[in-house]
């Protein structure tokens, strides 16, 4: 007697795409001290491309356009060059890649309890003749470095008070560039103090 069985694969289009976002502040950072920032309109970005280093264009812009209407809704006034001394410098970066991997099932693909053949709490073993399943998993991080500039010659270094590290599926979904931009506000919203009033 033979038995066969069958195992669905389990939806997972209802997963979570939303970025996990993180923040960090450096202890001490007076926000209040800085008046005047700038960001590029540009991207760094870092993938598996080696030809790749900036990333411009409308989707760029929209991830931009959320970092100035944050930082000018804590009323930081944005200048258009460095060349007007901004007190903080915004850089941002996004690193895309794609993570392939290959799942093998092995000898068996579930437990299900009880007794077989004599031997109590061992799940029986029957081999899985099937190829592996490959999976791909295109991931994007984007991070947001605030750099005080006002400081920089007097302190001989480059402080950063406040960074945020986004991660999430780019390049997983059409509205990618809205997930990014939802990332970012909410690495502002859970940073209250990133002001200068």
């Amino acid at each position: 007697m033979l038995f066969f069985a069958c195992r669905k694969y389990p939806d997972t289009s209802q997963l979570s795409t939303n970025f996990v976002v993180q923040t960090s502040r450096e202890p001490g950072a007076n926000f209040s001290s800085y008046k005047t920032y700038y960001i590029s309109d540009t991207i760094a970005s870092i993938t598996t491309n080696p030809n790749d280093s900036l990333w411009f264009g409308a989707d760029a812009t929209q991830l931009v356009k959320a970092v100035k209407d944050n930082m000018d809704a804590r009323g930081y006034t944005r200048v258009t060059g460095n060349h007007e001394n901004p007190d903080l410098g915004l850089g941002l970066t996004v690193l895309k890649d794609l993570n392939l991997g290959v799942v093998y099932p092995g000898w068996w693909w579930g437990y299900w309890g009880g007794c077989y053949w004599g031997y109590c709490g061992y799940p029986p073993y029957y081999p899985w003749y099937g190829g592996g399943i490959v999976y791909t998993v295109p991931t994007g991080t984007l991070v947001l470095d605030m750099i005080d500039l006002k400081n920089a010659a007097a302190n001989e270094k480059l402080y950063v008070p406040w960074g945020s590290v986004m991660s999430g599926g780019l390049g997983n979904t059409s509205n990618d560039i809205q997930l990014g931009v939802d990332a970012i506000n909410q690495a502002f919203t859970q940073s209250p103090y990133v002001q200068t009033n």
